[in-house]
């Protein structure tokens, strides 16, 4: 008896150890090479004004700069592929630009860089941008890294302290079992920082199994910064489940009676980034929930407060997300939140507008600007109603020339407009549910603005 006690204390204590062991290690890094890359971002005639801009005009290196960041702007370097199998917002495409700042983090050289990077981009436009950061690499260490190495290292060695001391590896776990999302604990989490000499707040995203941020050199909230940061890390977390897991819970939005479940899944993934980010992972930290808004668009900092006790739980028990989750998650969509589905602000988070005129998207980047899901398509033709029709994101149709013939391809497009006849001749907004539980709307514009109609 005493032999089978032992035994199964040692068994216990291997499991223990074992489960103490499957987290990933966590890596504080900084890359000259990023670095720089941010910094010419900064300089662009894109970007508003700032130290770096400043720091540069006074410098006999402006003009040089100057050329090399309008060369810069000039390259047409992003490309990008699509997961064809995944719902809209369910799997981020790839963008080469994302591969391009990934290989700039890990490489030691411009040299290691080019290796890494070619083929990514066409040859010529790699070579120039290659080139471009090579020469104002120089500029951003005389400037910016030289002056500033000693608090750059302190800040760094602060944040790698802080890291191993919160143990962040273990809420990744955590994310890992609530997401049901395959990992192999070999590879690292990397989180690229780059210390910066302006005042103000951080920046950070998160792709692949990197994180990148910005910290001031004066900032010292690393329990704020590192629960956004996780938050970043938990969008990767969702967007790499299986995509049969994805197509489990679909099933779940799908198979509820609401009517608003599909709004409440486009709502879902920053939802629950900010839920377990922003709420559990600071609550841990500091002992006690954010008691401002945990986002700053209010449609996901409430539904996260509200669905926070439900995640705490899961969380807690190390259960994944489940089907009693998905209507529960509902169910308090359609108890606190009834109106949401009639506010134009959460309706355009995730929108497909179609136009004949361009500038009706510069309306929606500049009215809506927050979107977590938008596709901007222009020609009102069978084809790409088609496309539209089958995309469940809120539908927005602008018709503003051959108003009868694009009416009639409109109707012909959505069953729920057989029976609906249209004054071709007047102007209106019409706006109807369909079958994918999204809004379509429909404007046919005259003589007045398209936002007048909206608001009409």
């Amino acid at each position: 008896m005493k032999w089978k006690s032992i035994c199964t204390i040692f068994t216990l204590m291997l499991a223990i150890t074992a489960s103490a062991q499957q987290r990933p290690k966590i890596n504080i890094k900084f890359s000259r090479l990023y670095a720089t890359y941010e910094f010419a971002k900064k300089l662009s005639d894109h970007y508003p004004d700032n130290e770096y801009k400043k720091l540069v005009a006074g410098s006999p290196d402006h003009a040089a700069c100057a050329k090399l960041v309008q060369q810069l702007d000039s390259l047409n370097i992003y490309y990008a592929f699509e997961f064809p199998d995944y719902a809209p917002g369910q799997k981020t495409s790839v963008a080469t630009t994302t591969i391009l700042e990934r290989n700039m983090i890990y490489s030691n050289s411009i040299e290691a860089f080019k290796q890494a990077s070619f083929g990514i981009i066409p040859a010529t436009e790699l070579l120039q941008f290659a080139d471009i950061i090579a020469k104002l690499e120089p500029v951003y260490t005389k400037l910016v890294y030289e002056p500033n190495k000693d608090k750059f290292d302190r800040k760094l060695a602060d944040l790698d302290q802080f890291v191993q001391q919160t143990d962040l590896g273990k809420y990744f776990a955590q994310g890992l079992r609530f997401y049901n999302t395959p990992w192999d604990f070999s590879i690292p989490i990397d989180i690229a920082v780059v210390p910066g000499i302006e005042d103000g707040g951080f920046t950070g995203k998160a792709f692949f199994n990197n994180a990148v941020t910005e910290v001031p050199l004066n900032f010292n909230q690393n329990e704020v910064l590192f629960s956004v940061l996780m938050h970043e890390i938990y969008h990767t977390l969702y967007n790499e489940e299986s995509l049969a897991f994805k197509k489990e819970i679909k099933q779940y939005f799908d198979n509820n009676p609401s009517v608003n479940s599909q709004y409440a899944y486009l709502l879902l993934n920053e939802v629950l980034a900010t839920a377990l980010g922003n709420g559990y992972v600071y609550e841990q930290i500091m002992g006690k929930l954010d008691e401002d808004e945990w986002y700053n668009v209010k449609y996901i900092s409430e539904m996260a407060k509200k669905i926070y006790p439900v995640v705490f739980a899961y969380v807690a028990s190390g259960q994944p997300m489940n089907q009693a989750f998905v209507n529960g998650y509902i169910a308090m969509y359609d108890q606190f939140f009834p109106n949401w589905n009639t506010e134009l602000p959460h309706l355009f988070m995730y929108r497909y507008v179609l136009t004949d005129e361009e500038q009706d998207f510069d309306f929606f980047r500049k009215k809506y600007r927050y979107a977590s899901a938008y596709e901007y398509q222009t020609g009102i033709t069978a084809t790409n109603l088609e496309r539209m029709r089958e995309t469940a994101l809120t539908k927005v149709i602008i018709i503003s020339r051959d108003h009868k013939a694009q009416l009639n391809l409109v109707r012909n497009a959505f069953p729920e407009l057989k029976e609906h006849k249209f004054n071709a001749g007047k102007e209106f907004k019409h706006t109807i549910w369909l079958a994918d539980r999204t809004k379509l709307i429909i404007i046919n514009k005259k003589t007045h603005t398209t936002e007048e109609l909206l608001q009409s």
